[in-house]
């Protein structure tokens, strides 16, 4: 179990690693796209659960909450691949 737990804390110093040698654009892209990200899951979360507990449940309103989350998601992931291609090309043109 010791040796899981040393691959485990080496696979984080790794991506530490990797992650404080960005340049610093990808960096930047990094740093504002997550909390704007996290904040439409949070906000679609929260409204999509406030529809389900509510009386006057609507279909479009939870259809709209799902697209809401669906679209935050798609959006971090496309930010982070746009920032790593984005290193890899910094790095290259040096």
């Amino acid at each position: 179990m010791g040796s899981s737990e040393n691959k485990k804390k080496s696979k984080i110093h790794l991506l530490n690693i990797a992650l404080c040698n960005m340049a610093e654009l990808p960096k930047q892209m990094i740093k504002y796209a997550t909390p704007a990200a996290l904040f439409f899951i949070a906000l679609g979360t929260a409204l999509f659960a406030a529809n389900k507990t509510s009386n006057n449940f609507s279909i479009e309103f939870e259809f709209m909450t799902t697209t809401l989350i669906t679209n935050g998601f798609f959006v971090f992931a496309e930010f982070m691949i746009a920032s790593l291609i984005l290193d890899i090309l910094i790095r290259k043109a040096k």
